[in-house]
């Protein structure tokens, strides 16, 4: 019985592994794990991160680079400084976007911010998120913006920078805001977005469009 027994045993053990060598494949990376946690990065000035931008809007791709420069305060909140060739824009530590410069003057802003990120992610989690938005270049403003925000999915994402494990969320419009439809991976290792996409309505103040972003390339001190 014994015998018997621990025949069976073994007769299983060795279906379990076949099984398991079928469905990882010799050689194959695993795939990231379903779920996982994080929160916002620390950033270190000097790195920075290069983006291919396409626009319906534009009339051939552009190549952005933002360079984190420091930690400041702005209106009293603590804010992240990032430089691009043209201008400069605010985030808060929560990698949300707060205001844009432009020759020292602010020409757009959020208050308290845009909010698409709620650190910690972990799939599954949702929010809402109420802010008021000025374009002061165009005397324009939308009081208050409502969006709801998801965290769909944590898997592998491809971009010209390259492959990494992502997060892969979902934003969608609620009230005064002409965007259908929003798509953000971000991926810890980069601690940035790594791909971006996002359809605007007719009902948006820069007009009916799609707008994406890839990372061509990083530096992270």
């Amino acid at each position: 019985m014994g015998d018997a027994a621990g025949g069976a045993i073994g007769r299983a053990l060795g279906l379990i592994l076949l099984a398991t060598l079928a469905l990882t494949g010799c050689g194959k990376k695993p795939l990231p794990p379903l779920s996982a946690i994080v929160d916002a990065p620390y950033l270190r000035p000097g790195s920075s991160w290069t983006y291919k931008v396409e626009d319906t809007a534009l009339k051939a791709p552009a190549t952005l680079t933002l360079t984190f420069d420091k930690d400041d305060i702005y209106k009293g909140i603590g804010v992240q400084v990032f430089s691009s060739p043209d201008e400069t824009n605010l985030f808060d530590r929560s990698l949300n976007w707060v205001a844009t410069l432009q020759g020292g003057r602010v020409v757009r802003e959020a208050s308290p911010s845009l909010r698409m990120f709620q650190f910690p992610f972990y799939v599954g989690k949702e929010w809402r998120a109420v802010f008021a938005f000025y374009d002061y270049s165009r005397a324009l403003s939308w009081i208050p913006v409502e969006t709801s925000w998801r965290v769909v999915e944590y898997d592998q994402v491809k971009v010209p920078a390259g492959q990494f494990r992502a997060f892969y969320l979902v934003g969608t419009a609620g009230t005064n805001w002409g965007i259908k439809e929003e798509q953000i991976w971000y991926a810890p290792e980069v601690k940035q977005v790594v791909k971006r996409e996002v359809e605007r309505t007719a009902a948006h103040y820069q007009g009916k469009g799609h707008e994406s972003w890839e990372l061509i390339q990083f530096i992270l001190k």
